[in-house]
C-alpha cells in the first residue's frame, strides 16, 4: 500500500505542475499578443504639420543621401543630404501623408538640398518615403522649432 500511495502523490503533483506551466505559457502568449496588437496601432512616425528644422552650422551625418521624387514630376528625382541642407539652413514641412506607398508630401524651403544636379532647389514639393523622413527627423533632433524664453536672466 505504501508504494501505491507514493505513486498517487507523485501523479497529483505532476498534474499540478503541468497545469501551472500551461497557465504561465498561456499568460505569456496573451501578453505577447496584446503587446504586438498595441505596437501595430501606435503611430510613432512623422505627422502632418511637423516641421523639421535644419539649422545652419548643425552637425549632421555627411554620408546620408536620400533620393526623393518631386510632386509635380515623379520621374524627376532629386537628393536630400542633411549636411548640405544645414549648410545654409531651411525646413521641411510635412503637408500630407500618402497611404501607398507609405510616404509623405513635404515642402522644402531653404538653401540647397544637395550638391550639383541632384539639388532639389531652394523651394520644392517633394514625396519622401516614410522611413527616410523618420531618419531625417532623427538627424535634426525631431520635429519642431527651438523653444526660447521670453525673458533671459
Amino acid at each position: 500500500m505504501r508504494g501505491r500511495r507514493h505513486l498517487d502523490t507523485e501523479t497529483g503533483s505532476s498534474v499540478g505542475r503541468t497545469a501551472l506551466m500551461a497557465s504561465l505559457v498561456a499568460a505569456l502568449l496573451a501578453g505577447g499578443v496584446g503587446m504586438v496588437a498595441t505596437a501595430t496601432t501606435l503611430d510613432l512616425g512623422p505627422k502632418v504639420g511637423d516641421i523639421l528644422v535644419f539649422r545652419p552650422g548643425a552637425r549632421l551625418p555627411n554620408d546620408w543621401d536620400f533620393t526623393v521624387a518631386r510632386r509635380d514630376a515623379p520621374q524627376d528625382a532629386c537628393s536630400l543630404r542633411p549636411e548640405v541642407m544645414a549648410s545654409r539652413g531651411g525646413s521641411l514641412v510635412v503637408e500630407e501623408r500618402m497611404a501607398r506607398p507609405h510616404s509623405f508630401l513635404v515642402h522644402w524651403a531653404g538653401g540647397p538640398t544637395s550638391l550639383g544636379a541632384a539639388d532639389c532647389g531652394t523651394s520644392a514639393d517633394l514625396v519622401v518615403p516614410g522611413t527616410d523622413l523618420q531618419l531625417l527627423s532623427n538627424a535634426v533632433g525631431g520635429p519642431g522649432v527651438e523653444k526660447t524664453s521670453l525673458f533671459r536672466f
